[in-house]
């Protein structure tokens, strides 16, 4: 079973990849959001959607008021500019074994330097499958692909800890001077702040999940950050944004399931992201900026499964949660 759609070996996640494979989702048991898609169709920004059962986006049009388009927005609106930075992330993977390749769509940010930071489920350096290619898309707002603009990724990553599902990558032709780069922000403590997630669901054009995207009350590993924001297949990399229009937390796996309440979808947190990443605390300390490197790329603990200790995370922990008055309280009015 390939191994970039497991987290693990449990029965429910080789469901989830027999489901990806086919360009479905499921909603129930924890499972890494990557969507697959023919590999024939690597480097095309608009790709068809080759099964049985029609087209992906009916599912999404018809969850207008969880996925709100990007492209609805005026291009000179904050959230239009904040969500710049944000791409579709198109993986070819080569299967060690078999030498099969088949391809995954997740999300990714731009950050200084003309990094992009995603999940390392993504673009995996142990397992059965190996990246051989990586591309990320960007501006694609709409099914034709209109304005959408292509950028090469180095498929091997500069940093990563598959622990912490995050890696870094550095991508080619400066893609930060039109489109900039997110800010990111220490996790704020207690309560369940409101969220925003932007993302390429399944693939799709880009899209922001604001309608009851928050964070649960009840929180497990401080590493982590659980949260019932909409997400699909495809949403894999993606942050999850606070009332300052700053990242504080990775998305990485779902787990929503309509009729359990007590169901969450789980994102790794900043304040763990910034302990363990030697590239991203450079460019938080830099106030954004890419910091200088060596020969291009990072020496770091990068690659390393070691989780930061609680108390080095407690140290990064911030304050910036939202106001009860805040997104959601608008939106459910």
């Amino acid at each position: 079973m390939p191994a970039w759609l497991q987290t693990n070996s449990t029965k429910a996640n080789i469901r989830a990849a027999l489901f990806g494979a086919m360009g479905l989702t499921l909603a129930g048991p924890a499972a890494a959001q990557t969507m697959g898609f023919d590999p024939s169709d690597f480097g095309k920004v608009s790709m068809p959607r080759r099964q049985s059962t029609g087209d992906a986006a009916t599912h999404i049009e018809s969850n207008k008021g969880a996925f709100e388009p990007i492209a609805e927005l005026d291009q000179r609106d904050p959230l239009a500019k904040m969500a710049k930075p944000v791409g579709r992330i198109d993986i070819l993977l080569k299967d060690n074994k078999t030498g099969k390749q088949s391809g995954a769509h997740c999300t990714g940010e731009l950050l200084p330097g003309d990094y992009v930071l995603t999940n390392h489920h993504c673009l995996p350096q142990s397992g059965e499958m190996t990246p051989v290619r990586a591309i990320i898309v960007m501006d694609f707002l709409t099914q034709d692909g209109k304005g959408a603009k292509v950028f090469e990724l180095d498929p091997k990553p500069v940093e990563f800890n598959a622990n912490l599902d995050y890696a870094i990558v550095k991508a080619k032709g400066n893609p930060t001077a039109t489109y900039g780069s997110v800010k990111l922000a220490a996790t704020p403590t207690g309560g369940a702040p409101s969220l925003m997630v932007i993302h390429h669901p399944a693939g799709r054009p880009k899209v922001m999940s604001r309608f009851r995207c928050m964070a649960t009350r009840q929180q497990g590993d401080a590493a982590e950050m659980r949260h019932r924001c909409d997400t699909l297949g495809g949403s894999s990399g993606s942050l999850l944004y606070n009332a300052g229009n700053s990242g504080i937390a990775l998305h990485k796996q779902g787990g929503l399931a309509p009729n359990d309440p007590n169901s969450y979808n789980t994102a790794t947190s900043m304040t763990a992201l910034l302990q363990a990443s030697p590239l991203l605390r450079k460019m938080a300390g830099a106030g954004g900026q890419a910091p200088a490197t060596d020969g291009g790329s990072v020496a770091s603990g990068g690659g390393q499964d070691d989780q930061p200790s609680s108390t080095e995370r407690s140290t990064l922990r911030g304050s910036d949660n939202l106001d009860t008055d805040g997104m959601n309280s608008l939106l459910k009015n």
